[in-house]
């Protein structure tokens, strides 16, 4: 079989089960079972695939079926052009929260003073070790509830070659000093949502994705705390989903956030809210 042919087969299993996207996936677990990157099987395609290989593929084609992640399955998940690793102790980092990153970038770019950055609901640690990562001088720091996310967070640290302290905590209760921005991407699915994924056997941990009732739990506690642990003129900066950032608004001044802006990814849908106290 050549390495079109299997991608076919992948594609064909793939869109046969409604799944978003059939090629990529496909491409992804071939490139991942031959060892190569996702261009060099998109150049290959005549190529042949040995069948040990090919036994291989079509496992992790099976497995994918069962609705485990691509991410899972290669144990990588790429974020601001950087390979984190993932399993099912931690979310899998999504391109949308990279406006997260570029929202903090601009504030940075716009107002050089801030430099000390926390991230709260860390996981993998993708914003928090980004940050640290494009601009060393920063003093970043991190958390989450999960004592297996902080794994995943250090086996990162590690692999990217940063050194970026983990604090396990819930929220900022066990977080000491002030900040002068503080990051989320704190879990915003409603009950309904997490409820619906569950069900289709959604592998990513219910703790980084459950909300509460209208998914918005964690940001009332975060918004309500948050104020006591930054600097003054310190930013608050949260992905949140389309049609939630009318509350988390009117959320931030009532907690006397004195200035609220809104950013938008890449696809125009609102993304991200920053709150200045």
């Amino acid at each position: 079989m050549t390495i079109n042919e299997a991608l076919s087969e992948g594609r064909t299993a793939f869109t046969e089960h409604h799944l978003e996207t059939p090629f990529l996936d496909a491409c992804l677990l071939l490139a991942h079972t031959l060892g190569r990157t996702k261009e060099y099987i998109l150049a290959s395609g005549p190529d042949p695939v040995d069948e040990k290989s090919l036994v291989t593929f079509r496992s992790l084609v099976a497995r994918r079926l069962e609705n485990i992640p691509v991410s899972y399955l290669r144990g990588v998940k790429e974020f601001y052009g950087r390979e984190f690793l993932v399993d099912p102790r931690v979310l899998v980092p999504r391109p949308d929260t990279e406006t997260l990153v570029e929202t903090v970038l601009s504030l940075l770019h716009a107002r050089p003073e801030p430099r000390t950055v926390h991230d709260l609901c860390t996981g993998s640690g993708c914003i928090a070790l980004t940050l640290k990562l494009e601009n060393p001088y920063l003093q970043v720091s991190a958390s989450d509830i999960s004592p297996e996310a902080g794994e995943v967070f250090r086996e990162n640290c590690r692999r990217l070659g940063v050194s970026v302290p983990f604090i396990l905590s819930d929220l900022l209760s066990s977080v000491p000093g002030t900040f002068d921005i503080i990051t989320a991407n704190p879990p915003y699915l409603t009950d309904e949502e997490y409820a619906a994924m569950a069900a289709a056997g959604w592998p990513e941990p219910r703790v980084a994705l459950a909300g509460g009732l209208e998914g918005l739990d964690i940001f009332m506690r975060l918004i309500e705390k948050s104020v006591a642990s930054l600097a003054p003129k310190g930013y608050l900066v949260c992905e949140a989903a389309p049609g939630q950032f009318e509350a988390l608004g009117k959320a931030m001044e009532k907690a006397h956030f004195s200035s609220v802006e809104v950013t938008r990814d890449l696809a125009g849908r609102e993304r991200v809210i920053i709150g200045q106290v």
